[in-house]
């Protein structure tokens, strides 16, 4: 069962989100906020939600501003940024929770960038634990396999039908979501510097990996062309007072030939990895 809401910021904007119940006999007093993927609708977490909420936590899926439900009716001028979604949305997200779940603990699992948007968000000391799948920094020198295609993709074609259209048209390629302006110019300056915290500070925005110092852990996937073992170390490691672990997990170790960037959420994992993931979030 899950209640679809809406979370307002502090600038006005309305984010699509979803709340899933915990199971009342199961109850857990925990809150796990999932945070997606670039361009990816938060539908792609339901099933993991549900498989969550059924042992005992409350979990919140969310659309950022510009994606999916969150989507305004013409993107072409929006402005939103990944900073946007960490200083705005994220942290209107978390507050949501304080208001709303006064006496729960609040875990967060991050999906790609999902992951490092917690480090650039000023309430993230108020997280007592964030488990990150392929949370990487979008630098493309940490690309190994498929790195050129991925290069061409993300540095030569979105941006170009960006600068086109206004926007990024995902949807209507069949490419994931719309993308904003922003996020694409954001992303695509990330090839110049190896070191987003550094980057960032140039351009004038504040940073709080520093921050955070509940638990982490960096779930790899050995197969995973975006998330190698050089990229999620840029975010691991930037998370310098957090309690720390990294696992590494192989299609092989599931009896699987693939997992791949999107491969976890999928439900023929319900009784490999899932169940991984829950026993971290039971004992933070």
């Amino acid at each position: 069962m899950h209640e679809e809401i809406i979370i307002t910021c502090s600038d006005g904007y309305g984010l699509c989100a979803k709340v899933f119940v915990a199971q009342k006999s199961k109850n857990r007093k925990k809150v796990l906020i999932i945070n997606s993927a670039t361009a990816v609708n938060q539908d792609l977490y339901q099933n993991y939600a549900l498989y969550m909420s059924g042992n005992g936590f409350e979990v919140i899926t969310y659309d950022y501003r510009g994606i999916a439900g969150s989507r305004p009716k013409k993107l072409r001028g929006f402005r939103a940024s990944f900073v946007d979604w960490a200083q705005k949305d994220l942290f209107a997200v978390i507050n949501y929770v304080k208001r709303n779940y006064t006496k729960h603990s609040i875990l967060m699992l991050g999906h790609s960038i999902g992951g490092t948007l917690l480090g650039l968000c000023p309430l993230n000391q108020q997280v007592d634990g964030i488990l990150t799948i392929g949370a990487q920094t979008a630098y493309y020198k940490d690309w190994e396999r498929d790195s050129m295609k991925l290069y061409l993709m993300w540095h030569i074609f979105l941006p170009g039908l960006t600068r086109v259209f206004g926007y990024f048209p995902g949807k209507h390629l069949g490419i994931l979501e719309d993308i904003p302006k922003g996020v694409i110019q954001q992303w695509h300056a990330r090839r110049l510097n190896s070191n987003m915290s550094r980057q960032l500070i140039e351009d004038g925005h504040q940073i709080y990996f520093d921050m955070f110092k509940g638990k982490l852990l960096t779930f790899a996937i050995t197969d995973d062309p975006i998330g190698t073992k050089q990229a999620l170390m840029r975010v691991h490691d930037a998370f310098v007072h957090a309690e720390k672990d990294y696992v590494s997990i192989s299609p092989e170790d599931v009896g699987v030939s693939q997992i791949g960037h999107f491969g976890f959420f999928s439900r023929r994992f319900q009784n490999s990895l899932w169940p991984k993931t829950l026993n971290w979030f039971k004992n933070v």
